[in-house]
Parts: structure tokens; sequence; C-alpha cells
């Protein structure tokens, strides 16, 4: 859930933004479930990386929609594919291999 509201955000905020506003949260919500802080704040860092719908997203995002080539109808069309699939990508991490390197 953490994961899904952060990739939902950073399509309208700056990364680094949404970073610097989550991580403090997820921290103490991990504190308070007595669980290791890294389980939560990897994927919450990770998932803020995943602006891929508008222009303000992202650097890239802007200078791509600039060159008036592509529309943003295009943009959340193809963006939304690739957030689904970040978000299962972002879960599988997660639940198969994080606990591993966290907890040898």
């Amino acid at each position: 859930i953490i994961s899904i509201t952060i990739i939902l955000l950073t399509e309208l905020t700056s990364n680094l933004a949404t970073t610097a506003t989550f991580i403090p949260i997820v921290a103490s919500i991990a504190t308070g479930m007595n669980e290791n802080i890294l389980l939560f704040v990897i994927p919450a860092t990770v998932a803020a990386s995943c602006a891929f719908m508008l222009p303000v997203g992202t650097p890239p995002n802007a200078i791509i929609f600039s060159s008036n080539k592509i529309k943003i109808s295009d943009m959340i069309k193809t963006g939304i594919y690739m957030n689904f699939a970040s978000i299962i990508i972002i879960m599988t991490i997660i639940y198969l291999v994080l606990p591993f390197l966290i907890n040898p």
C-alpha cells in the first residue's frame, strides 16, 4: 500500500520531495510495527523513482513532452502499464528477495 501511494504521488511531485516526506513516516510505521525499517524504506525509496505517466514526474518526461511529438494521453496510457509493472516488481522483491538480503 505504501509503495502504491508513493508511486501515485510521485507522478505529481518530484521524486526527492516525495522521498523526503514519506521516508520518516514509513520508518516510524516500521518501528511501530516492530519490523526492520529497511523492509519498508527500501521499497518506498524505489517506488519514488517510478514516475512514468506525466511530464511533471521527471525531467526526462518533460523533455520528451516538450518535443511536441507525444501527447499527455499517450504518456498516461504507456505510463500506467509501467507503473503496474513497477508495483509487481517491487512487491516481488519485497517478499522474495529483500528478507534474505536484510536477515541472512
